[in-house]
């Protein structure tokens, strides 16, 4: 169903220095936009740079670069959206200055969450 659109991420990263991923991904929306947002499927990357999600529908890519982060946690709710479920919540400085946040679904949430944690310590 996303094939052309997950072939285009693929491509996209492919001569990307990637620690984690390809990991599938459920985004739960990135706080300065609103709860309006709807959940969206793609593909989730970390890199030695930034973290990077391609979502399938909407197209739509996020880069979270890794020195704007602040804060890492697992709550179960983002945006008064649930599946009762520990998310990967990323706090970060967006493109505009302000403290935002992005969180998302993914299988292996605690190798997600030590990679990211040893790659900001890198960073220090």
């Amino acid at each position: 169903m996303f094939g052309k659109r997950k072939r285009a991420i693929l491509e996209k990263m492919k001569y990307r220095n990637i620690i984690l991923g390809p990991t599938p991904a459920n985004n739960f929306g990135q706080e300065s936009k609103g709860r309006g947002q709807v959940r969206g499927l793609g593909l989730l990357y970390l890199t030695d740079e930034e973290i990077f999600f391609g979502m399938y529908v909407p197209k739509k890519d996020f880069h979270i670069l890794l020195d704007h982060i602040h804060g890492i946690s697992t709550p179960k709710w983002h945006l008064g959206k649930t599946k009762n479920k520990p998310l990967l919540k990323i706090e970060f400085t967006n493109n505009v200055g302000e403290v935002d946040s992005i969180a998302w679904q993914v299988k292996d949430l605690d190798l997600w969450k030590n990679s990211l944690e040893d790659s900001l310590k890198k960073l220090s």
